[in-house]
């Protein structure tokens, strides 16, 4: 059942996207091979916090159908280079934006060390079995401090009800872990923002309307559709959201951003490293409230919980700021 859905969702799906964008028109292309995981405005952080320029040589792992790596060639010039396992989506994303692609997973990306200067990977960390050995992939072949971009569905807590086929969702303090763990600086941290213009979700959706009408019947259509459906409800109740990431590429033998872990708050290094996870936790909180059309009754926590906890973590980064503000060697605030 997992395969058959991740199937329907990543490959069927994608080649009947390029079908319809052959229909609709070019215009539709990168918007429809974008849907369901990036949009406008998340793509511009990125690539802005990656520092992507006209040549950087781009690797987008879990590429899918290729609009976010073609959104980034036409926008940064970076010359981007696809690895998707999927042969569907491999097929629509060279048909689609003749861009290079490899079929392969990132658990096992054939490249040789240190050959790329970025890194994308949107969407997919929560697809994947041993989510350490991808962000272990991801920095062999990551030139030294080089940038790395996530787009992560990130879960409150270690369980989410349902739970879409073949996904796991990390909780934050996973991922912070996951990244610590491969060799990965987390430098930066935002809820994904809203505000996708109208005329790249009208585009969008006009696709999804014509392979809706050429697939309905299908039994692909139908299990992916159910993934899209338990995604929405987990969304809805606040259970997950989705994180942009910046993260960067540690150099062997290189000590973890900010030290010594042990060391006391008094430390530069170990308050910044702080002040980016309480950040991260006060958006997850503040991007996880049950949206007003789910009742109450299904709700799977109290919004009152949800409001004391946004309260505390805002509390503990101003004591955090305050720490920073007044270290040896800054000084106190100029407007304290």
């Amino acid at each position: 059942m997992t395969a058959s859905a991740m199937v329907a969702e990543f490959d069927d799906g994608a080649g009947w996207t390029a079908d319809a964008v052959e229909q609709l028109g070019e215009r539709h292309a990168i918007p429809a091979a974008c849907r369901g995981s990036a949009n406008p405005a998340a793509l511009a952080w990125l690539a802005e916090a990656c520092e992507l320029s006209p040549g950087t040589r781009l690797l987008d792992v879990g590429a899918g159908a290729g609009g976010p790596a073609a959104w980034a060639a036409k926008r940064f010039g970076v010359r981007p280079v696809l690895l998707e396992p999927m042969p569907g989506a491999c097929r629509a994303a060279a048909r689609l934006f003749g861009l290079p692609v490899v079929r392969a997973t990132g658990e096992r990306i054939p490249l040789r060390a240190e050959s790329v200067d970025a890194a994308w990977c949107l969407g997919v960390l929560c697809t994947v079995r041993d989510k350490a050995a991808l962000l272990r992939e991801i920095h062999r072949v990551l030139a030294p401090g080089a940038p790395l971009g996530l787009l992560v569905v990130v879960a409150r807590s270690p369980r989410v009800f349902p739970s879409p086929d073949g996904n796991r969702f990390p909780t934050q303090r996973e991922l912070a872990r996951l990244l610590a763990g491969a060799g990965f600086d987390l430098t930066e941290q935002i809820a994904r923002p809203d505000g996708t213009p109208l005329s790249w979700s009208r585009r969008a959706e006009q696709v999804a309307a014509v392979v809706a009408t050429r697939h309905r019947h299908d039994r692909a259509f139908a299990l992916a559709d159910r993934q899209r459906a338990s995604f929405t409800r987990l969304f809805a109740t606040g259970q997950v959201s989705t994180q942009l990431v910046h993260a960067v590429k540690r150099a062997p033998g290189q000590a973890p951003h900010g030290g010594n872990m042990s060391t006391t708050t008094g430390d530069d290094g170990y308050e910044v490293e702080l002040e980016i996870e309480i950040r991260a936790e006060l958006d997850m909180a503040e991007s996880s409230r049950p949206d007003e059309a789910v009742p109450a009754s299904e709700w799977l926590f109290d919004p009152t919980d949800v409001q004391r906890e946004i309260v505390e973590l805002r509390n503990l980064l101003g004591a955090v700021e305050e720490l920073e503000d007044r270290s040896p060697g800054r000084g106190a605030r100029e407007d304290a």
